[in-house]
């Protein structure tokens, strides 16, 4: 009787010992998967920032009247709705790389889209309603324009003479913006420009495509 007493005694022991090991597995695992699912979490929360990083690059392109170069037409089309007329430019200079489709507002904003590319090349206005990203428009006298323009971006340098050229300014992505103080005389190159002349026509384009 003894005997099996004992036996009794120490298979009693075993289960226990049995089963806090068990626990303890349980345990380790639970810790491991908690673990895994933060380290999962964290990567997943690093792609969201990146993501909205990008999405604010984009954000901050350079635009006129909401567009930037290199937008869709459809982009066009959801800022500045369907009611234009489309002509087509050819580029018989050569210095775009492809003929033109050119949308005409009557609001006052014209945009140049690339036949072959499909994408935005060219945007001009003449309406005060549609601003620059840094919010000039047309109507705005030079001395505004310089004061916001100069302090952050270089302005663009003629390929003829080395000249500065009034109004134009180098924006980045190779963007140039190309504010026009006399649009009647057909030319973008400003002459005779004072701090109060107002700005007629602003235009956003590729400095590669201007001659």
């Amino acid at each position: 009787m003894i005997k099996k007493a004992i036996l009794f005694v120490i298979i009693g022991a075993l289960f226990i010992i049995s089963g806090f090991a068990l626990e303890k597995v349980k345990g380790d695992e639970k810790e491991t998967t908690d673990f895994d699912a933060s380290s999962t979490n964290e990567e997943y929360g690093k792609e969201v920032v990146n993501h909205e990083a990008s999405a604010q690059d984009v954000k901050d392109s350079p635009t006129l009247g909401g567009i930037s170069l290199g937008d869709s037409p459809q982009s066009v089309i959801d800022a500045l709705g369907n009611n234009y007329s489309e002509s087509t430019e050819p580029d018989v200079a050569g210095l775009i790389g492809e003929d033109l489709t050119v949308w005409t507002y009557e609001n006052g904003i014209v945009v140049y889209i690339g036949k072959t590319s499909g994408k935005v090349q060219r945007i001009e206005t003449t309406n005060p309603d549609f601003k620059t990203d840094l919010g000039i428009k047309v109507g705005d006298d030079k001395e505004t324009v310089d004061e916001t323009y100069r302090p952050n971006f270089e302005g663009a340098v003629s390929r003829h003479n080395d000249e500065v050229l009034e109004g134009w300014f180098h924006i980045g992505d190779g963007s140039v913006i190309i504010f026009d103080f006399d649009k009647s005389d057909n030319a973008l190159v400003n002459e005779n420009v004072t701090p109060d002349s107002k700005v007629e026509r602003i235009i956003l384009a590729y400095w590669k495509h201007l001659n």
